[in-house]
């Protein structure tokens, strides 16, 4: 540490401070938002597009300790908001309302357990028709008369 000051006063460390001590925690590592990197040189055709995407480590200074000072008890440690957990979009709710640990049965269900989606025929392509070619005869264009 180079500087270390509080209470009134400073001490400067010539290069460091004898028994200074820094107590820090990791507390996640990741990456920056995308920056996107355009080159572009006029007249030339010279265009390059690239992004970058800058690391980082998020870190928690806990204590600073001057020679001397013992290291506190750690206090617990902040929890990070927990993330959103992707479930099912559409949750049937007549089968939370009976209490039933099976999902509910879509209504529309024919013999066999299959839904009437499934079982109905698929419909056929419609076949592409050509469109007609307008053939422009000898008598319908003019040509330098």
């Amino acid at each position: 540490m180079l500087l270390l000051g509080g209470a009134g006063d400073v001490r400067v460390g010539t290069p460091v401070v004898n028994g200074a001590r820094v107590l820090a925690e990791v507390l996640e590592h990741g990456r920056d938002k995308k920056v996107r990197v355009f080159k572009y040189k006029n007249k030339t055709r010279y265009r390059r597009r690239f992004g970058h995407r800058q690391d980082f480590t998020r870190v928690a200074i806990r204590q600073i300790l001057t020679e001397g000072e013992e290291r506190a008890e750690a206090v617990g440690k902040p929890k990070r908001p927990a993330r959103k957990k992707a479930g099912p979009k559409a949750e049937a709710p007549a089968a939370e309302a009976a209490g039933s640990s099976e999902a509910a049965l879509p209504e529309t269900v024919v013999a066999g357990g299959v839904t009437a989606a499934e079982a109905a025929p698929a419909k056929p392509r419609r076949a592409r028709t050509p469109k007609p070619r307008a053939e422009a005869s000898a008598e319908e264009t003019p040509q330098g008369e």
